[in-house]
C-alpha cells in the first residue's frame, strides 16, 4: 500500500491533472485518502487535498464536501476503533476482579501518578486523536477565505469545537479560537482576492455568527471563560458589521452568556446590566420563553441589581494608571452591552422601577426592594431581610451568589440611616443590629472591617473609638463628602444643609427685595418684557437661519441621494456590462460549438471515404494473402492496421505462454509449500538437536579455553620468577655499559642531528623543483585546453555553416520538386485531354513491368483497340524505358 499511496501522490500533484474533471478525479482522491488515513500521513493527505481543492473549485465545489465528510467519517471510526481497543486491554489487564489494584500500578501510580487507562488511552487512542486534530487544522486553512467553500468552512469549524468539546480537548479548544479569530482577521487583508469573503453578504455573515456562537456556547459549557470573553467581542465586533439585525433568540443567548461570564469576572455592576439586557430581550418573546423562566430571569435581575455595592472605588485613592485602566475596561464592558455610557447604581434601580420587572418577580422576593430602597427603619432592616435571605437565597442555587454582595449592601445601609439619626452608637450595637442567616454570618471583626473600608472610599462620614468601642458619626457642617446616598432618608445631614445654605439665603433675598423695592421690580419687569420684545423681535432671524439651516441639510441629503443614485446607476452599467459580456460569451460558445459540429461532420465524412478504401484493401489482401480480417467491426482498415492486428495475435500468443508458465510457476509454489508443510513438524525436533550439539560444542570450547589460559599463566609466572633472578644484575651491567658509552652516544647523537638537517634541507629544495615544474606543466596544459576551446570553435562555426548550405539545398531541392510535379500534372492533363478527344478505348489488360514496351529493348505490342496513328501523332514519343528510376528533376522534359 505505500507504493499505491506514493503513485497516487505522484499523479495527484502532477500538473497534468490541473484542468482534469472533477467526476473521474474524485475515486482518485478518496482512494488516496484512504490510504493516507491507514498510514497516518498527514501531510501527504494535506498537499493531495490543496490539490484537489485547485481541481474542483471552479467546476465542482460540492466534490470537496463529499471528499472531507468521507475523511472526517473514517478518520472518527479509527478514533471510536481505538478507545474501544483501550478499553478491551485495560480489561484484559485485570487478572483478578476481586483485587481493588494490583501491586504493578500502585508501583505505577506512585513514580507517575498515571492509571493504567490513562497509560493505554496514551498508546491507543492519542495517536488517532492527535491525527484528527491535525486533519481538522489542515481543512481550515485549506478552505479559509475561500467565497465558494464557505459553507463547507463553516461546517468544519463546527465540527472541529463539537471534536474539542466531545473529547474535552481544553488545549486544542484555545488553538482552535485563535485560529478562527486569525482567519477572521485575515478577510479583510486579502480581500482584493478573486475568491475572498464578503462580510458584507447577510448570508456569510450569519454563517459566521452561527459559528461563533456555536463557539461561544462550547466555551461556556467547558468553562473556558477566557476564550467566552473572547468570543463575545468577536460576536460584537460581527454584528456591528452586520447589515442584517441578529435575531433575538440569538441576542438573548448573546446576553445570557455574558451574565455567566461577569459573575466570573466578579464584576457585579455590569453582571447586573447584563441581566437587564437579557430580560429586555426575552420578556415579549413569551413563545419561546415560559412565564416561569421569566420569572426566574426577574428575580436573578432584582438580586444582581440590589447586589451592586454601593460603596465604589475612589478615583482619589487609586492611582493614574489603574485608573486608566479601569475606565478603558469599563468602556469594552459598555460596548459589549451595547451601552452609550457606562451603567451606574442609579441608573439600574430607575430601569427597575420604571419597568414591569417587579410585577414578574418571585412574591418571596419582591419585599426585599421595598427594605432596601426605599423604607427607612435601621433598627429592624437586617431583622426583617434575614428570613428572606435564609430561605429564598441562600435555599436557592441560583440565588444563593448574591448572598454575600446583599449583605454588603444591607450592612451599608444599616450605618447610612443609623448616621442620620445618632451622632453616636456603640460598636456593639451595629454588630448586635447587623445579624444574618447562617450562610452568611458576619463576625464583629468583618463589620469594623467593613465600616472602615467605607469610611476610607469616602461614603461614611464617621470615625471609630476604639478606647470606648463607639462609632461617632461626623456631624462637620463644612464637610465636602456626600453623605446618605440615593436610598431612603429621615433628614438631611448638616453637611447636606451648608451645602445648600447660600440658595436657601439668595431666595430669602429675592423676596424681601421684591416687598422692599417696588421700583426695582418693576424696573426688572420691564427688562424682562425688553427682553420678550427682543425675542420676538429676533425670532425672524432664527426662523430665517432655521430655514436656511433646513436648506442646506435638504441640499446634503440631495448631494447624499445623487451620490448613491450616481452609484447604483455604476452598479448597474456594471451589471449591464457583465451581462453583455456573458452573452458575448455564450454567442462565443455557440458558434464554437456551431464549428465543432462542423468539422465533426467533415471528419465523418472523410472517415466514411476512408472505411470505404479500407473495405477494398481489405478484400484485396484477403484474396491475394488469405489475411482473414473481421470488416465488421473495425473503422479503419489500413497497412498500418493490419501490422497491429498481426502484433496483437503475437502479444496474444506471448500472454498466452507466459499464463501456462506462470500455471507451473504456482504449481512449483505450491509444491514447494506442500515441502515445506510436511518438513515443519520437523523442525522442532532438529532444532533440539541443534541446540544440543551447539551446548555441547560450546562447554567443550569453553573447557579448552579454560584449560590453554591456566597453562598459559603458569607458564608465564614461572618465566618470570627465573627472571626475576638475574634482573639486579642486568642493572648493574647495564649502568656501567651507559657510563662507559655517553661520549660516544652524544657525538653519535650531534652527527644524527647534522645528517638530519641536510635531509630537511635536500626535501625542501626537492619540493621547490618539483613545484615549479608542476607550475609549468599547469601552464601547459592551459595554453593547450584553450587552443582546444578555439580550434572547437571553429569546428562548430563551419558545422553551422554547412548545415546552413545544406538546409538551403534543401529548399531548392523542394522547390524543383515542386516544379517537376506540377509539369508532371500538365502533361498528364494533357494526355487525358487528347484521350478524350480520341474517344472512349477499351479496357486495357495488367502487363508486369517486366513484360512493358522498353523493358527488354523489344517495341510493346500494339492492341487492336490501341489509339490509331492519327490521333496519337501529334504527340511525340517518350524514350523507352530502360527499367533505371530516373528522378523527376533529370528526366527528358516534352517539348512545349
Amino acid at each position: 500500500s505505500v507504493a499505491a499511496l506514493d503513485f497516487l501522490y505522484d499523479a495527484l500533484t502532477s500538473k497534468r491533472l490541473t484542468n482534469a474533471n472533477a467526476a473521474s478525479t474524485e475515486p482518485v482522491i478518496l482512494k488516496f485518502v484512504e490510504l493516507t488515513i491507514e498510514q497516518r500521513r498527514g501531510k501527504q493527505l494535506k498537499e493531495g487535498l490543496t490539490q484537489y481543492r485547485n481541481i474542483v473549485q471552479h467546476k465542482n465545489p460540492e466534490s470537496m464536501g463529499t471528499v472531507i465528510a468521507a475523511m472526517l467519517e473514517r478518520i472518527t471510526k479509527h478514533v471510536t476503533e481505538a478507545q474501544q481497543s483501550a478499553e478491551r486491554a485495560t480489561i484484559g489487564l485485570i487478572e483478578d476482579l476481586e483485587e481493588t489494584e494490583s501491586p504493578e500500578d500502585m508501583i505505577l501510580s506512585s513514580v507517575s501518578g498515571e492509571q493504567t487507562q490513562d497509560r493505554t488511552d496514551r498508546a491507543l487512542v492519542t495517536p488517532w486523536l492527535k491525527f484528527l486534530w491535525e486533519a481538522y487544522r489542515n481543512l481550515l486553512d485549506l478552505l479559509r477565505n475561500n467565497v465558494r467553500f464557505e459553507g463547507l468552512y463553516q461546517k468544519v469549524s463546527n465540527q472541529a469545537i463539537d471534536f474539542c468539546k466531545t473529547y474535552e480537548r481544553k488545549t486544542e479548544f484555545r488553538r482552535l479560537c485563535e485560529l478562527l479569530r486569525n482567519h477572521l482577521q485575515a478577510i479583510g487583508k486579502y480581500s482584493h482576492q478573486q475568491t475572498s469573503i464578503n462580510l458584507s453578504n447577510a448570508d456569510t455573515m450569519q454563517l459566521f455568527l452561527d459559528t461563533h456562537f456555536h463557539q461561544l456556547d462550547t466555551a461556556t459549557e467547558m468553562e473556558l471563560w477566557q476564550e467566552s470573553y473572547r468570543s463575545i467581542e468577536d460576536i460584537h465586533h460581527l454584528i456591528q458589521q452586520s447589515k442584517r439585525p441578529v435575531k433575538p433568540q440569538a441576542m438573548a443567548n448573546y446576553f445570557e452568556k455574558l451574565t455567566r461570564i461577569m459573575y466570573v469576572a466578579k464584576n457585579p455592576l455590569f453582571l447586573a446590566a447584563a441581566w437587564h439586557r437579557y430580560y429586555n430581550f426575552i420578556f415579549r418573546q413569551t413563545k419561546v420563553f415560559t412565564e416561569a423562566q421569566l420569572q426566574e430571569v426577574a428575580n436573578n435581575v432584582l438580586l444582581s441589581t440590589l447586589a451592586v455595592p454601593i460603596i465604589k472605588a475612589s478615583s482619589k485613592i487609586l492611582s493614574s494608571t489603574a485608573g486608566k485602566e479601569n475606565k478603558h475596561r469599563t468602556q469594552r464592558f459598555s460596548n459589549l452591552l451595547f451601552l452609550s455610557s457606562a451603567p451606574t447604581r442609579v441608573s439600574l434601580i430607575s430601569d427597575l422601577v420604571s419597568g414591569d420587572i417587579l410585577s414578574r418577580v418571585d412574591p418571596a422576593l419582591r419585599p426585599m426592594y421595598d427594605l432596601v430602597e426605599e423604607q427607612f427603619h435601621p433598627l429592624s432592616i437586617c431583622r426583617e431581610i434575614s428570613p428572606i435571605l435564609g430561605t429564598q437565597v441562600a435555599g436557592s442555587e441560583t440565588n444563593s451568589k448574591y448572598g454575600q454582595l446583599l449583605c454588603n449592601v444591607i450592612l451599608t445601609r444599616l450605618v447610612q440611616q443609623l448616621s442620620q439619626v445618632y451622632t453616636s452608637v456603640q460598636l456593639d450595637f451595629i454588630v448586635g443590629l447587623a445579624q444574618f442567616p447562617a450562610p452568611y454570618t458576619m463576625s464583629a471583626a468583618a463589620i469594623e472591617r467593613f465600616i472602615m473600608h467605607g469610611a476610607r472610599r469616602g461614603e461614611f462620614q464617621l470615625r471609630i473609638d476604639h478606647q470606648a468601642r463607639s462609632v461617632e458619626f461626623d456631624t462637620d457642617a463644612f464637610d465636602g463628602a456626600q453623605s446618605g446616598g440615593h436610598g431612603a432618608q429621615l433628614q438631611a445631614s448638616p453637611a447636606d444643609l451648608m451645602r445648600s445654605q447660600l440658595s436657601s439665603v439668595a431666595i430669602c433675598l429675592a423676596n424681601a427685595q421684591r416687598v422692599a423695592c417696588p421700583a426695582f421690580v418693576a424696573d426688572a419687569q420691564a427688562q424682562k418684557a425688553a427682553a420678550v420684545a427682543a425675542a420676538l423681535a429676533s425670532m425672524r432671524d432664527e426662523h430665517r437661519v432655521a430655514v436656511a439651516r433646513k436648506v442646506v441639510i435638504d441640499r446634503r441629503k440631495e448631494v447624499v441621494e445623487n451620490a448613491v443614485a450616481r452609484r447604483e446607476r455604476t452598479e448597474a452599467r456594471e451589471r449591464a456590462i457583465r451581462q453583455q459580456r456573458e452573452q458575448e460569451s455564450e454567442r462565443q460558445r455557440l458558434a464554437d460549438e456551431q464549428r465543432r459540429r462542423e468539422v465533426e461532420r467533415a471528419q465523418r465524412e472523410l472517415d466514411a471515404v476512408r472505411r470505404a478504401e479500407a473495405l477494398k484493401l481489405a478484400e484485396s489482401i484477403r484474396e491475394k494473402a488469405g489475411i482473414v480480417v473481421d470488416i465488421n467491426d473495425l473503422d479503419m482498415l489500413d497497412t498500418d492496421k493490419l501490422k497491429v492486428l498481426q502484433r496483437e495475435q503475437l502479444e496474444k500468443d506471448k500472454h498466452d505462454m507466459q499464463a501456462r508458465l506462470k500455471l507451473l510457476s504456482r504449481r512449483a509454489d505450491h509444491t514447494e509449500r506442500a515441502y515445506r508443510r510436511a518438513e515443519q513438524p520437523l523442525l522442532a525436533d532438529d532444532y533440539e538437536k541443534q541446540k544440543r550439539s551447539d551446548r555441547e560444542h560450546h562447554d567443550a570450547a569453553r573447557r579448552a579455553i579454560l584449560d590453554t589460559a591456566r597453562e598459559k599463566h603458569a607458564h608465564d609466572v614461572a618465566l618470570k620468577k627465573r627472571v626475576a633472578r638475574v634482573f639486579d644484575d642486568f642493572n648493574v651491567v647495564r649502568q656501567k655499559l651507559d657510563t662507559g658509552r655517553s661520549e660516544a652516544l652524544a657525538a653519535e647523537r650531534r652527527r644524527l642531528r647534522e645528517q638530519l638537517a641536510e635531509a630537511m634541507e635536500e626535501r625542501v629544495a626537492e619540493y621547490r623543483r618539483l613545484r615549479a615544474a608542476k607550475d609549468e606543466a599547469d601552464e601547459l596544459e592551459r595554453v593547450k585546453r584553450e587552443a582546444e576551446r578555439e580550434a572547437e570553435e571553429l569546428a562548430n562555426a563551419a558545422k553551422a555553416a554547412k548545415a546552413a548550405e545544406l538546409a538551403r539545398l534543401r529548399e531548392e531541392l523542394a522547390v524543383q520538386r515542386a516544379r517537376d510535379e506540377e509539369l508532371l500534372r500538365q502533361r498528364l492533363e494533357k494526355e487525358a485531354e487528347a484521350e478524350a478527344e480520341a474517344g472512349p478505348k477499351a479496357p486495357a489488360k495488367y502487363v508486369p513491368p517486366s513484360r512493358r514496351a522498353g523493358a527488354t529493348g523489344s517495341p510493346a505490342p500494339v492492341s487492336a483497340s490501341a489509339t490509331p496513328p492519327a490521333a496519337a501523332s501529334p504527340k511525340p514519343e517518350a524514350p523507352a524505358s530502360t527499367g533505371k528510376y530516373v528522378p523527376p528533376s533529370r528526366r527528358q522534359r516534352p517539348a512545349q
